[in-house]
């Protein structure tokens, strides 16, 4: 209601760790050279040592830094504390003994679960041994009350670095795991939504070439289970949104606090009867962003300015080049992203086009893929 909301924001990777490093950079894949993720994560190339993120940059402006949940960044550099994970890794069905060693929700978090769960953390993967975890395409009821469930951690820890007095400006990483796999919501968020009431995509019965595809009442079931499932994460991280825009209100530093809205990429979510990324479909290329200006800004700007939707095409990474021009900062000629801020305060016009990139992890596959606001060309070469 306060923000402007981009209804055509596109990623520049379709991949979480290449895609966050384009965001903590504002630079592109082929730029900063974190191009594929690996199969075991923790071995993925991280950030040259001379790429320098914005949070580093903010530090050098003056501002304390913290980062909070998951934010696949290898290695991880410009905060100044941190509580994170790898994140929930829907893959992985045991907690301990792997070749990362603990499974990727991590040693912050299990520490924090055990004090309080003993025995919670391994609860987490046991549950994903069970049968029906496979039956019905990783989505379960998660077997933690919602107290202990690691997006309450990661907002509460968000939270309580925002209550405190730091002395001097402040920016907090907040990265929810979810809505990621496995859809694994806790009460009372796996019931929010009825499966039967969810409407699955109009190409679900179809493939990649849009060709019809047997289907049976059985796996569309199991599809609206899950995107019902997908729903409830969703709205636990709307709630956990809520807390910490609350708790920026009781300390009365909604006046001064830039608030920014977004993901590392979308999901298919059943479209052509699919769950994932690694494409440039809308569906996984196309991504939430919101941008909340500091309310003494907006009302220099006018109210009529608030809770309105850019339509022009903007890329997500553009949030580097835009943090820092709230903070004062110095944006680098480096960066490739530009600031949103003043399509944010109703100057601007958004871009002609925007660039997306993909490799597997195998590095057998690589695409790249133009958009404009028309169409998309995609050219993918081995």
């Amino acid at each position: 209601a306060r923000g402007a909301r981009f209804t055509h924001a596109t990623i520049q990777n379709t991949v979480c760790i290449p895609r966050r490093a384009c965001l903590q950079t504002g630079r592109y894949t082929h730029q900063h050279g974190v191009c594929y993720m690996e199969s075991v994560i923790d071995d993925t190339p991280g950030l040259p040592s001379w790429e320098l993120t914005f949070m580093e940059r903010l530090q050098g402006a003056g501002y304390h830094t913290g980062a909070f949940g998951k934010i696949h960044m290898m290695p991880e550099k410009g905060f100044h504390e941190m509580q994170v994970t790898g994140g929930k890794g829907g893959r992985w069905t045991c907690s301990a003994g792997l070749s990362i060693g603990l499974a990727p929700l991590g040693r912050d978090y299990a520490a924090w679960l055990e004090a309080r769960h003993p025995g919670g953390y391994e609860a987490i993967y046991e549950q994903r041994r069970r049968p029906e975890y496979g039956q019905y395409h990783t989505a379960i009821s998660n077997v933690l009350p919602l107290e202990q469930y690691v997006d309450y951690w990661i907002a509460e820890n968000t939270r309580d670095f925002i209550c405190r007095d730091h002395g001097r400006p402040f920016f907090a990483w907040c990265g929810f795991c979810g809505p990621h796999g496995p859809v694994d919501p806790p009460q009372p968020y796996d019931t929010l939504y009825e499966p039967e009431e969810v409407i699955l995509p109009a190409n679900f019965g179809v493939d990649d070439e849009g060709r019809p595809r047997a289907t049976t009442p059985e796996r569309e079931w199991i599809a609206r289970r899950w995107c019902a499932y997908y729903m409830g994460l969703v709205t636990l991280i709307d709630d956990m949104v809520g807390r910490l825009v609350e708790a920026l209100a009781e300390r009365g530093l909604i006046e001064n606090t830039l608030i920014l809205f977004t993901t590392d990429h979308g999901e298919m979510m059943f479209e052509r009867g699919r769950l994932g990324k690694g494409n440039f479909t809308e569906a996984v290329i196309r991504a939430p962003l919101i941008v909340v200006p500091p309310s003494r800004i907006a009302n220099e700007h006018g109210a009529g300015r608030a809770g309105r939707e850019v339509e022009g095409l903007v890329e997500t990474y553009d949030i580097a080049p835009t943090v820092l021009d709230y903070a004062r900062a110095e944006v680098p000629a480096a960066m490739s992203a530009r600031t949103l801020r003043p399509l944010v305060e109703g100057t601007g016009q958004g871009k002609n086009l925007a660039l997306c990139e993909y490799q597997s992890n195998d590095r057998s596959e690589r695409g790249i893929c133009v958009r404009t606001e028309r169409g998309k060309y995609e050219v993918w070469s081995p």
